[in-house]
């Protein structure tokens, strides 16, 4: 019986273990796939392949230097704080080391361009600036985006 319990506990480490590689694997799968679709100027493609935030990006996106540059070279991904960061060298900036966030939106993975801005940038407030919150009334744009959000989540 206790011979039992200790396989049952292996193997579910051992299955936890392969499901977050499986995880790093498919967020390396879902960035490739994307920096392809950069590449090729597949503009429906990307937008697939990016959170809903993150797809408007792609209107002022300088495709003809995107498909200038070389691409990145991915050095591996890991899973961290729900979300996947997936390392990649830029040849084309002297081998500089960098990361992108791929999240999972509405079941499947896809790249956060915006959460990878976040970790690029410094955020620096000038010495009079206050924060001011103004309410502002929804729109119905606002409440499908809401409903939308709250279908997307997984059942508790």
């Amino acid at each position: 019986m206790r011979s039992r319990a200790w396989s049952i506990t292996v193997v579910s480490c051992l299955l936890s273990g392969c499901a977050e590689h499986t995880g790093a694997a498919e967020a390396v799968q879902v960035f490739g796939a994307f920096q392809r679709a950069l590449q090729h100027h597949d503009e429906t493609a990307c937008r697939n392949l990016l959170t809903l935030e993150s797809a408007a990006a792609l209107a002022s996106m300088p495709w003809d230097r995107v498909q200038e540059r070389p691409p990145l070279v991915v050095l591996g991904a890991e899973r961290l704080d729900g979300e996947y960061r997936v390392r990649v060298r830029d040849p084309d900036a002297g081998g500089r080391v960098g990361e992108f966030v791929v999240v999972r939106e509405y079941g499947r993975l896809v790249v956060d361009l915006v959460a990878t801005a976040g970790l690029q940038c410094e955020v620096v407030e000038a010495a009079g600036a206050r924060e001011e919150v103004v309410p502002r009334e929804l729109t119905p744009a606002d409440y499908d985006r809401i409903r939308e959000h709250e279908l997307a989540q997984p059942p508790r």
